[in-house]
């Protein structure tokens, strides 16, 4: 698994940075190599002139960006002496997507697919946002002893208060809830992606960061002005009030909430409510406590708040067990720590997460 890295010149002799996220075969799911890679290239790029802009992208019809490499990172837990790899790749995962949020040129991800996961960090982590008629986004991180990483824990409390929802649940949203909730900017055909970059490279980019975010935010405007785009409805605007309930009170409140969305004729929740009830317990106090803890807090503050969480998950059970379920068990029934997020062992999670508990 890699990532091709290339430039494409354009006008003037400006250029683009195009990094190609390449292992089609697993949704291009990372590894600790490929975000060595692409924090390589941004760093290389960060001071040559002449190029201009970033632009990510995903190999292969099936999505953008799958999230992590599940098999090498359940062999980091399961393997003698491999612990320190899986500790490295979210450290520098997170890092990479902080220095994505932080880089002064321009960084467009075209989100096609499946954005899943640390996928939807990169994405998140991009200034200009692009989805597709088939975007399907997701953290779906409580379902496998996660939580929702990648800096989630701050930028899904942006997204118009469906981010505890989102977070608890991990069920997908579409291209039209993504630009309803402000997790895209923009949607443009899944076909267009060529004649997109061709476009790109020729805008007469001025080399100046601010001008050219204006530049590549006026042509993406355009751009998705000009085409007559039938996107699928979206679940959000008509569920708002509901979901929106779900962000008060406390986690017990939140998970009562949601168990009712099982009782209603609606298969989009009815899948969100039977997420939540097969959710790691532990996995939904984590999604709980960071979403309402690093609400206040920095971006560079969630980072380092998440870079210990994860290192504990890493050591708890549950992550391992719930890759495990997912890739290799077929009845899919992991054995969590804890059995009921309602009655949580507070001993235990003060023992496995302190950083959490003070």
């Amino acid at each position: 698994m890699t990532v091709h890295v290339r430039l494409m010149t354009g006008h003037n002799g400006t250029q683009l940075g195009i990094l190609a996220l390449s292992a089609p075969e697993r949704i291009n799911a990372q590894n600790l190599s490929m975000v060595r890679q692409i924090c390589a290239a941004l760093n290389d790029w960060r001071d040559q002139a002449q190029i201009v802009a970033v632009v990510m992208i995903g190999a292969g019809e099936r999505g953008f960006c799958a999230g992590g490499d599940l098999k090498a990172l359940h062999a980091a837990m399961t393997q003698p002496g491999e612990l320190a790899q899986g500790d490295a790749f979210f450290a520098e995962e997170y890092l990479l997507c902080q220095m994505i949020r932080d880089y002064a040129k321009p960084v467009m991800a075209w989100g096609h697919g499946i954005v899943m996961g640390g996928g939807w960090g990169l994405f998140a982590a991009a200034s200009h946002k692009v989805v597709t008629e088939r975007s399907k986004l997701a953290m779906p991180e409580t379902a496998i002893g996660l939580f929702p990483d990648v800096a989630a824990s701050r930028w899904l409390n942006e997204l118009a208060g469906f981010g505890p929802f989102l977070a608890l649940s991990g069920v997908a949203i579409n291209a039209s809830d993504a630009l309803y909730c402000g997790a895209a900017q923009w949607a443009l055909p899944e076909s267009s992606r060529h004649q997109v970059l061709m476009d790109l490279s020729a805008l007469a980019w001025q080399g100046q960061p601010e001008l050219d975010r204006a530049l590549l935010s006026a042509y993406l405007t355009q751009a998705a002005q000009q085409v007559a785009l039938i996107l699928p409805e979206g679940n959000l605007p008509a569920h708002q009030e509901l979901l929106h309930a779900c962000a008060s009170g406390s986690l017990s409140d939140a998970l009562h909430h949601m168990s009712y969305f099982s009782t209603l004729d609606d298969a989009w929740l009815a899948a969100a409510a039977l997420r939540v009830q097969r959710a790691s317990p532990t996995s939904l106090w984590l999604a709980w406590t960071l979403q309402k803890r690093c609400a206040a807090l920095s971006f560079v503050q969630t980072v380092q708040l998440e870079t210990e969480v994860s290192a504990a998950c890493l050591r708890y059970g549950d992550f391992a067990a719930g890759i495990y379920a997912t890739l290799f068990d077929r009845n899919h029934s992991p054995v969590w720590q804890q059995s009921q997020a309602n009655q949580l062992e507070v001993s235990n999670l003060a023992q496995a997460f302190p950083m959490l508990c003070n």
